[in-house]
């Protein structure tokens, strides 16, 4: 997705205590140090347009004034994000969404052309499904809350000619797993129970990330781009997200899991 940058929000002055500006847009507010100005309008300007371009269109659902945070310092990160791996584990470039709001360490400065303004598309996909979701974000597991936002990430980086085996970071290990059953991949029940929380493993945590995005991949190639928009809504009502999967579907879990695995094989075996 191509980023207009040329939109300049106005600043004010920021009601909450520890960052001295903010600049408001129609989904999200971003609150900043003054040395940050430019940073925080080029955020503003990719969360409002994935807003419109992106978030609505796999979710369902926009972001209504959801806060932004930009942090300078790793300790100030730390701190106000909650961020579980500490800051041995924090880079520059890095972000996180963990009770619906968007912290983000020092964005457009890392090393890794690209990597804020992905990184700024999958923190905001976490915030607008907690927003959604409210209190019933408990019941969506952590393998499709990470795969959501990694496809809309992957999307917003290439384009909708998504290709899942070539985008997918790590997804040799998906490869490798068709292959050699080394790593063994996780049937969709599987992912539902090891994916939640902090993963410090870090072949688990890639696998729970890269089967996840595969999966939101698969369903939304098979089932239509909106599926997950219904899939949301109807977890809302179920509070079974096994449910609501079957419900969209019209398949089983174990049908479903085949479905996506064959899926996998081919893309493999082209």
């Amino acid at each position: 997705m191509q980023v207009d940058y040329s939109k300049n929000y106005s600043a004010s002055t920021s009601d909450i205590i520890g960052f001295e500006m903010k600049k408001i847009g129609e989904g999200f507010i971003v609150y900043y140090h003054p040395a940050s100005i430019e940073n925080a309008n080029k955020v503003l300007s990719i969360l409002e347009q994935s807003n419109s371009d992106l978030y609505n269109k796999y979710l369902g659902w926009k972001g209504n004034k959801i806060l932004v945070f930009l942090t300078t310092d790793i300790d100030e990160y730390v701190k106000i994000a909650e961020f579980p791996g500490g800051k041995e584990n924090v880079q520059v470039g890095d972000g996180s969404a963990p009770n619906g709001r968007i912290y983000l360490y020092k964005p457009f400065e890392e090393n890794i052309p690209g990597k804020s303004a992905g990184m700024i598309v999958h923190e905001g996909v976490h915030a607008v499904l907690y927003q959604f979701l409210s209190s019933d974000i408990i019941y969506l597991p952590g393998f499709l809350n990470e795969g959501l936002a990694h496809y809309t990430e992957y999307v917003f980086k290439s384009g909708e000619e998504f290709l899942p085996l070539e985008q997918i970071y790590h997804s040799d290990l998906l490869v490798s797993g068709v292959k050699t059953d080394n790593p063994k991949l996780m049937s969709i029940d599987e992912l539902g129970t090891r994916c939640d929380n902090y993963i410090s493993d870090e072949t688990l945590n890639f696998l729970c990330r890269g089967q996840g995005t595969f999966i939101v991949w698969s369903i939304t190639e098979n089932y239509g781009e909106s599926t997950f928009g219904r899939f949301l809504v109807n977890l809302k009502q179920t509070k079974k997200w096994k449910d609501s999967l079957s419900n969209i579907t019209g398949k089983s879990i174990p049908k479903l899991g085949d479905e996506v695995r064959e899926q996998l094989k081919i893309l493999i075996e082209k």
